[in-house]
């Protein structure tokens, strides 16, 4: 017998939407639910968001974790926080970091959430037909269904001259250990991308006294959202994506093209182009091709020529292939389930199930990032979440009225 009827790994954005989504719709009791999660509810998202400094959301306040779209809103005016809602040039108002958290905490205490979750990390999944095999840091889990709610995990990129020099004071912004308060007393930060968490983190180290040097090679790019609105819709543009072989490097390219990579909304730009113009913020418009480290300070040699000596610096370089991460590595390794191109899971597009190579489905059910090829662009993000719970209480309420779970083909 199963542990539990569903077990969620992840316990950020994608998790807790995807669990009040099943408790609310009744197709989960509490106690047939789990959650597999090492840095608590939405943990990992609260220390991205200190991390590079980020203090409103890109999105619209009718994204967030409830299931109701005006529920922050009514949030805000509940508590007399309607100045917490910023103005967007695109659509809804947007909420500011701390409002989003607040009317998350208190969305997940309205279904105690945090007693089901397991601390632990999950390391590896079987495939073991009517159900899953969960393996985490904490022992073995077993579910009739696991919703693999990950992100990127520590699937970042680094520059070639930023890697292995634990030596050296060079970090990434997502590296957990990552920690800006630790900075308070270095004097020269210098910080590498020219995007949206570049640019957040940059100006949110500005202090009296400190210089701080932002290496931007290529030039600023400026979008509201991270692509076209046709996307959120779920409809057009997606049918065009799922009319491309699964797993494909055609739906790869598709999901790349669309999104909006490296593009910073105008509320962060505003913010930049204030710190560059005041001095706050020093541009290099060049690339770091070499660090040498001196036991202190680092000396960063530039495509232009010049050299700079700075204390500490931060790389904001984006993320990498989202199925690069020790779970999704594991997984790909004396599996059963199929994988396409750059190991991106073959999914059944209406239920997001993985595929097994035979071409059954399994109970393995993929959101977020690694659902891009069939969520297309805005997988990862709250719209993302919500359109996959869409697909997965249908799915569970199909099985619930079947016979047998295992035989539901969507």
């Amino acid at each position: 017998m199963a542990d539990s009827t569903v077990t969620i790994v992840g316990g950020g954005v994608q998790g807790v939407h995807l669990a009040i989504r099943l408790l609310e719709a009744g197709l989960v009791p509490r106690s047939a639910l789990q959650i597999i999660e090492p840095d608590g509810i939405l943990g990992g998202f609260r220390r991205k968001c200190r991390q590079c400094g980020m203090t409103e959301l890109r999105s619209p306040f009718v994204h967030h974790v409830d299931s109701d779209p005006f529920s922050l809103r009514d949030f805000a005016r509940s508590c007399g926080r309607e100045t917490e809602l910023v103005s967007s040039s695109v659509g809804a108002d947007r909420p500011t970091v701390s409002l989003f958290f607040d009317h998350a905490e208190a969305c997940c205490e309205r279904y105690d959430l945090e007693n089901l979750v397991i601390d632990a990390a999950a390391t590896d999944i079987g495939d073991a037909g009517d159900h899953v095999e969960i393996e985490t840091t904490a022992g073995v889990y077993t579910a009739r269904w696991c919703l693999l709610a990950v992100g990127h995990g520590r699937s970042y990129t680094m520059p070639t001259w930023a890697r292995d020099r634990p030596e050296a004071p060079v970090t990434h912004v997502w590296d957990q250990e990552y920690d800006p308060a630790a900075l308070e007393e270095v004097a020269s930060v210098g910080v590498v991308g020219g995007g949206i968490t570049a640019a957040q983190v940059a100006t949110s180290l500005v202090r009296p006294g400190r210089d701080v040097t932002l290496f931007a090679r290529s030039p600023f790019t400026v979008e509201s959202l991270e692509a076209d609105t046709d996307w959120m819709h779920f409809s057009g543009a997606l049918a065009d994506l799922h009319d491309l072989p699964p797993a494909s490097s055609a739906r790869a390219q598709l999901v790349r093209r669309a999104r909006y990579d490296g593009a910073m909304p105008p509320h962060v730009f505003r913010r930049l182009r204030r710190a560059l113009d005041e001095g706050a913020v020093t541009l290099e418009r060049t690339e770091i091709t070499a660090l040498t480290a001196t036991g202190g300070p680092v000396v960063v040699s530039c495509q232009n020529g010049r050299a700079l000596c700075l204390d500490h610096v931060i790389c904001a370089t984006g993320f990498d292939s989202p199925y690069d991460g020790p779970l999704f590595r594991a997984l790909r390794e004396g599996t059963t389930l199929q994988t396409g191109h750059r190991g991106a899971p073959v999914l059944e597009d209406e239920t997001l199930r993985w595929r097994r190579a035979d071409g059954s489905l399994s109970q393995l059910i993929v959101t977020g990032a690694p659902a891009q090829q069939v969520l297309g662009p805005f997988a990862r993000n709250v719209i993302g979440a919500r359109r996959a719970g869409t697909l997965i209480c249908d799915l569970l309420e199909e099985a619930e009225n079947a016979s047998e779970p295992s035989s539901v083909r969507v």
